[in-house]
């Protein structure tokens, strides 16, 4: 079978050059992860700690990408986002390129056999372990290390703490944060008040539910399908910590919109192509108010609906759906979240601040046509 990836153009080989160090809920760069690891196994004297067995996996760049109208015959299925492996010729010299292909593609198998010596059909656990790894990061609505340590765990696969240690933070916090959302349902079925102790019970019981896990009195009330389960909690911690990592975005949104508002292009513009970017303007502004509200919108009102469900006399069954739910919409809100960050980032680091008489009238109107398409293409595929 003719494996048609191979050499990526240069300009996708300068975008990987640039975010050498990068990890976002786009990107997970696994080069400089596992080379932490390694540093730091050979300080401690103790084994590194990896996510895959094959070092060509270890050494690899991800990224969630938004698949374009020329590539949607590589997918069996109406896909808006993909999941793309970049294996670089040289980890240390990304600028002489690589190749990639992506999780999703029918292909994928094919792919990791013959560029990185994976035969998915070998019964080899250390074959298994890598696919069910790259299946699963698949799967995961975004690359921010939380999210994909919480994807692992949900799927039975331990993630060396110090692999991810930039997520402590945030960990930490969204743990504290779905603590508090806990706690009034422990009360209320407790009777009293809880203790730490009873808190902390409860919390290890449900915050470590797994695709293994077997029984779990919380979710059997709940009368949640067994094999949801995992992807019930894992919503949950995601919704979560989706809320944190959002709670700037208002005043991202003022920012952007007051710098479009404040652009005035240089040179004299016609009164048709005067009205074209004005139209353009108003389309960008309409797009981001449009996934801002898709996003934080719904993450704020699915975490209330659950504490207002949890807190009301309405039974299990309207708690079930609540988190169920959530299940459902998580990579979609992931999604709306990465893409309203990729978008406000890319257009406050072409246009920092207000611009009068700099800004060239054709690049402006070029660059919010195609952030406009590719919002676009999100409600295309949605």
């Amino acid at each position: 079978m003719s494996i048609t990836t191979g050499f990526r153009d240069r300009k996708e080989v300068r975008s990987f050059h640039r975010i050498r160090n990068t990890n976002s809920g786009r990107i997970l760069n696994l080069i400089d992860l596992t080379d932490a690891a390694s540093a730091g196994s050979r300080t401690e004297g103790i084994s590194a700690s990896c996510i895959f067995h094959a070092k060509a996996l270890n050494y690899s760049i991800l990224a969630k990408h938004n698949i374009r109208d020329n590539e949607r015959e590589l997918f069996t299925r109406n896909l808006q986002v993909a999941t793309k492996i970049f294996i670089p010729f040289d980890p240390k010299r990304l600028d002489i390129g690589g190749r990639s292909f992506f999780i999703e593609e029918h292909q994928f198998k094919d792919h990791l056999k013959e560029l990185v010596h994976i035969d998915s059909s070998l019964a080899d656990p250390h074959v298994q372990h890598d696919v069910k790894v790259l299946e699963t990061l698949g799967q995961s609505p975004t690359l921010d290390p939380f999210i994909v340590t919480e994807r692992l765990r949900a799927e039975g696969i331990v993630v060396a703490p110090t692999f991810f240690a930039e997520s402590y933070a945030l960990t930490h916090k969204a743990s504290s944060d779905a603590f508090q959302a806990f706690k009034p349902l422990l009360q209320k079925a407790l009777g009293k008040v809880a203790s730490d102790e009873e808190m902390g019970r409860f919390i290890d019981q449900v915050w470590n539910v797994t695709a293994a896990t077997s029984s779990n009195p919380f979710l059997e009330a709940l009368m949640i399908p067994r094999s949801e389960w995992a992807n019930v909690i894992f919503a949950w911690k995601a919704l979560i910590y989706y809320d944190i990592v959002s709670r700037d975005s208002p005043q991202r949104l003022q920012r952007v919109l007051n710098i479009l508002q404040g652009i005035t292009p240089k040179g004299r513009v016609s009164k048709g192509a005067h009205h074209d970017l004005m139209e353009l303007k108003r389309e960008f502004a309409r797009q981001l108010y449009k996934l801002h509200d898709g996003s934080t919108g719904y993450i704020q009102l699915a975490l209330q609906k659950i504490v207002n469900a949890i807190l009301s006399e309405s039974g299990a069954s309207e708690i079930s759906e609540c988190l169920r739910g959530m299940a459902r919409n998580i990579t979609k809100v992931g999604t709306d979240v990465i893409l309203f960050d990729q978008i406000t980032s890319y257009f406050l680091y072409m246009y920092p601040k207000p611009s009068i008489d700099f800004v060239d009238a054709d690049e402006l109107g070029s660059q919010l046509a195609n952030l406009c398409d590719i919002v676009q293409l999100r409600d295309v595929a949605a």
